[in-house]
């Protein structure tokens, strides 16, 4: 079977959980034409991978894949236009070629953080990383899709996201294209059974989620909530310090937090501090993603509310190369 037909196997059998189909599924099912796909390669200066070229014209032009949301062929020609005109980087050796070490990597990533932290100027990083691959989508807020489309990870994906290069310890790699896409599929499917969808909550999109909604008001109600059925005593009017917790660590991007959606109900939440203690043998770097704030309302418990909501949870860890602990351990 080819990535093709087991993506379309994929994709119907995710279209039998009517609500996360809606929400959470690709929005342009009509494929390109090839002659559109050879005029963008020409435009561009760019040979696309093959798979990523199946993928447009037999598939589907963009949509959302679990976690990801793929742009259309479209939207990356107006987001190259401007790169185009201005530089060209084709003469750059790729640096996402599996070439480097660990120890560059790292090295790289914190000339990058020191250097935006000062103000400096990041442009010929930025152009350096990417050499040789172009953007195709997104995890969301800063993180970027990078299909590589020279040297030796051609046809591999990569997701970089630049306000966390302090966190960079490997080759950013997810793998080639179609496997990646697959993985994402069958991940999907297993929280559209239980008819969840996890979205992550950023200082960028707190407002844009679930229109009308306030989603640090609502942090607050539920880590309320969870603090009483623990059988915390209220001695204070803990929402204002809450709220001022999550507004100023929002803002300084040391603090991640997660939903579960059902039907536009909001029935779970977890939420990650990313801080720094000493060092220590298994944490050399002294980065912790401390979990807390798992909860889950009534009647959604016991449906795999919690379990998907962490398991997303620890996916943003490994990305960010973060040891997890638990604030609670009863919070799970």
């Amino acid at each position: 079977m080819s990535f093709i037909e087991e993506m379309r196997k994929l994709i119907d059998e995710r279209s039998h959980y009517q609500y996360f189909y809606k929400c959470n599924t690709p929005v342009n099912n009509t494929p390109v034409k090839i002659k559109e796909v050879r005029a963008f390669e020409r435009d561009m200066h760019i040979t696309l991978p093959e798979n990523y070229v199946r993928y447009l014209t037999e598939l589907g032009n963009g949509g959302r894949y679990g976690h990801y949301h793929i742009y259309s062929l479209e939207r990356i020609r107006e987001n190259m236009a401007k790169k185009i005109t201005e530089d060209d980087d084709t003469e750059l050796p790729p640096m996402l070629d599996h070439s480097l070490s660990d120890d560059i990597w790292k090295e790289f990533g914190e000339k990058y953080a020191e250097a935006d932290i000062n103000g400096d100027y990041t442009g010929d990083m930025e152009k350096r990383m990417l050499a040789g691959g172009i953007v195709i989508g997104t995890a969301g807020c800063t993180m970027m899709l990078v299909l590589m489309c020279r040297g030796a990870a051609t046809g591999e994906v990569f997701l970089v996201d630049f306000d966390y290069m302090e966190y960079l310890k490997e080759e950013p790699c997810l793998g080639k294209f179609e496997d990646f896409l697959i993985n994402e599929m069958r991940e999907s499917i297993e929280r559209a059974k239980s008819h969840i969808d996890i979205r992550t909550i950023t200082k960028e999109n707190a407002d844009k989620i679930l229109p009308g909604i306030d989603l640090i008001d609502v942090l607050v109600d539920m880590r309320i909530r969870q603090l009483r059925e623990e059988g915390a005593k209220e001695v204070c009017d803990i929402a204002p310090a809450l709220k001022d917790y999550y507004n100023r660590h929002f803002d300084d991007r040391s603090f991640r937090a997660w939903i579960a959606v059902h039907e536009g109900e909001i029935v779970g939440t977890c939420g990650m501090s990313i801080v720094e203690k000493p060092p220590y043998y298994s944490c050399q770097t002294g980065r912790i993603g401390l979990l807390s704030s798992i909860y889950t309302v009534q009647g959604f418990r016991r449906r795999g509310v919690a379990k998907n909501l962490v398991k997303t949870a620890i996916r943003f860890a490994k990305m960010m190369k973060l040891v997890l602990e638990l604030l609670l351990l009863q919070e799970l």
